[in-house]
């Protein structure tokens, strides 16, 4: 086991979440029978690691940002931060469809994989199961429900400061005249601050929607992105076959050309230019070769 693979294990042990654990110890011709530096199963298991280590440290430093920080105030930072994280676990999801893939191969077809015993099997099932259980809590941490909560309490404390900024304002341009109604006026207030209250929620509550949306349009954008990069992959490969279907005609039209040649000497030879002479010559003469080899051989 590698250090990447071992810090794995031991931030598992240390945290909350699953441990993945590593195949059950065999001995050294054991172990040899089934693990190899070619299997793609342990290539993918090892990349597999460094990337949920990865979304690991990236969801750390999410969290202590969100939860040390007027989320109000510090977007732009939480937003690269967040982008980061899920191109991360896209990564890691990526490398697992692969890694269950060479799983479901050898479970198929267990016939051509003698040396992969059934303990073993098990073993990389766990790790799959594991991993894909891993990466499914640090989405759920990155959205959960306290996260929502820290937004809508720093966007509902903004929407009071910038409040009291302008009550301050206008509290500093009252006359003399006006404070005569300081019964009436009070009421007023009291029933401004009440519908202050309400609206701040609403606003507060409205603003996180926005950011929910804009993370749903990060997202679209990262897939449209992934289908420009397949789209110019599926051209270059398109122009790549074009290239040789053209060397494959001009191949076809030289060869046709040096036929054609061919089959006029061979014309030439037997004096006549029918096709289907010279065919009927050319097979009968095959068979006569054939005939002659199994005389001489049987």
């Amino acid at each position: 086991m590698d250090e990447d693979e071992e810090e794995f294990h031991n931030n598992n042990q240390n945290g909350n979440t699953s441990t993945i654990s590593a195949p059950p110890p065999t001995s050294a011709a054991a172990t040899s029978t089934f693990i190899g530096e070619d299997d793609p199963f342990y290539m993918f298991r090892g990349d597999l690691t460094k990337k949920i280590l990865l979304v690991d440290q990236e969801l750390t430093t999410y969290t202590t940002l969100v939860q040390t920080t007027d989320t109000a105030v510090n977007t732009h930072a939480i937003k690269e931060t967040k982008k980061q994280l899920k191109r991360h676990i896209k990564h890691a999801e990526s490398t697992l469809a692969d890694l269950e893939t060479t799983v479901r191969v050898v479970e198929r077809q267990r016939e051509k994989f003698p040396h992969i015993h059934d303990g073993e099997m098990e073993s990389r099932k766990e790790f799959v199961r594991e991993s894909k259980s891993r990466i499914n809590d640090s989405k759920m941490m990155m959205q959960s429900e306290e996260m929502k909560q820290k937004f809508l309490r720093d966007e509902r404390a903004l929407t009071e400061r910038r409040r009291g900024v302008v009550g301050n304002n206008g509290n500093g341009r009252v006359t003399d005249l006006e404070q005569g109604n300081v019964s009436t006026s009070t009421n007023t207030n009291n029933n401004n601050n009440s519908n202050g209250v309400t609206n701040s929620a609403e606003r507060s509550e409205t603003m996180l929607m926005m950011q929910q949306q804009d993370d749903t349009l990060d997202d679209l954008d990262l897939a449209v992105t992934r289908v420009g990069y397949m789209a110019e992959s599926i051209h270059e490969e398109i122009e790549s076959q074009n290239k040789m279907l053209t060397d494959l005609g001009d191949d076809l039209a030289d060869a046709e050309e040096q036929l054609g040649v061919v089959m006029g000497k061979l014309a030439k030879l037997l004096k006549t230019k029918s096709r289907c002479q010279i065919g009927l010559i050319l097979i009968l003469s095959l068979i006569v070769l054939v005939l002659f080899f199994l005389v001489l051989y049987t």
